[in-house]
């Protein structure tokens, strides 16, 4: 099956933003658990009450300049991850952006682009998911080749035959 798809910077986008939502689940830790978060807001609201339990002993002014202390590190917080989503974005001369051509068969998945050529076979693929309007064939954890539907021809198609590709190794 062959598939030629141009692909833009909304469509990384789109896909930088699947990876954010759905990236961090993948990694469960201790702090993931029930007993843990129900421990951890009743050591806050403890600590809370403790607080507020003298408030007359509270300098209001300091509390004040406090928070504002906070928000702006919160601001420049969010600042930086907005600077550095921006950073990562390619440009127009970049291999993302522009003509990408696929072809699949039963050995693998052959690419040709802008610069680049290349051959992966199916049993380096990690997953193939189809969500919020987008194929994606993970060959990595964060790296994956992206088809989004709008672009396609016939989708489903193309997300049955490389299933089934796939499923044969």
């Amino acid at each position: 099956m062959e598939i030629s798809i141009k692909l833009e910077a909304e469509d990384w986008c789109q896909f930088q933003s699947h990876l954010e939502k759905e990236l961090p689940k993948t990694v469960k830790s201790w702090t993931n658990s029930f007993w843990f978060n129900i421990v951890l807001w009743a050591v806050i609201a403890f600590i809370i009450i403790s607080i507020f339990q003298n408030t007359s002993q509270i300098h209001w002014p300091t509390a004040g300049l406090a928070s504002v202390f906070f928000i702006f590190l919160f601001a420049l917080f969010i600042f930086n991850l907005v600077k550095l989503k921006k950073a990562y974005a390619p440009s127009e001369s970049d291999v993302f952006i522009g003509e990408h051509y696929f072809l699949f068969d039963e050995k693998g998945i052959n690419t040709k682009g802008q610069g680049y050529a290349g051959r992966h076979s199916w049993s380096i693929v990690k997953k193939i998911e189809r969500t919020n309007g987008m194929i994606l064939i993970y060959l990595d954890t964060a790296y994956a080749y992206m088809f989004p539907e709008s672009k396609l021809d016939d989708p489903d198609q193309l997300y049955s035959y490389i299933n089934e590709q796939y499923k044969k190794i």
